[in-house]
């Protein structure tokens, strides 16, 4: 009697387990509770914020302002030709940037005047006079060579701001490029380089 419900209790699990076999699952039906208290995964991955850079023509550095005159040596045996020559106006300050290809450091002079003239002949720059900051930037050279001479500047000399200051790309003249900017009153200015590609940047207190 026993033995007999051994075999009928060994009949009816091999039963369950063919059915358990023969049954389809649905994926949809098979689900994994989350833990309490989690949070659902983010959707989206956060972009990092923008940080300024060296090649950002609004970028501007932790320097002081300057009124007076401002000398900067060149590192030796620099070779830069001016490639482009561009104009900005921020909020608290207008820009000029002076874009070089070439190696080395550029230096520079720069200083108030009454007005800018013309390097070689001598002749005052066609700009309103009275108040002109003269950049003299050293370490350049002139395009000699037909491969400089594709690369070199050949936009408008003068690059309108606002009504109350206008720049001058005068050209390059015995290891300097000269660039001279016209406004309506003498502003506090700094100037600084950037690099990769290397500039020469110029800012005027608005």
């Amino acid at each position: 009697m026993r033995r007999m419900s051994y075999a009928l209790a060994a009949l009816v699990c091999s039963a369950g387990v063919v059915l358990s076999a023969c049954s389809p699952t649905q994926p949809s039906e098979i689900s994994t509770p989350a833990p309490e208290n989690s949070a659902p995964a983010s959707q989206e991955t956060p972009s990092p914020s923008p940080s300024p850079s060296a090649s950002d023509d609004a970028f501007a550095p932790e320097i002081g302002w300057e009124m007076g005159n401002s000398q900067k040596p060149h590192t030796p045996g620099s070779v830069l030709l001016a490639h482009d020559f561009r104009v900005g106006v921020h909020d608290d300050y207008y820009r000029v940037v002076i874009e070089f290809v070439g190696e080395g450091e550029p230096g520079w002079i720069v200083s108030w005047k009454d007005e800018a003239v013309e390097m070689g002949r001598g002749d005052p720059l066609p700009i309103p006079a009275g108040n002109v900051l003269d950049v003299h930037i050293e370490g350049t050279t002139m395009p000699v060579l037909e491969a400089q001479a594709e690369q070199y500047y050949s936009g408008p000399a003068d690059k309108r701001l606002d009504e109350k200051a206008i720049a001058w790309f005068d050209g390059s003249f015995e290891g300097q490029t000269h660039v001279a900017i016209s406004s309506d009153i003498e502003r506090p200015y700094r100037i600084f380089t950037l690099e990769d590609p290397q500039r020469v940047v110029i800012d005027l207190q608005r």
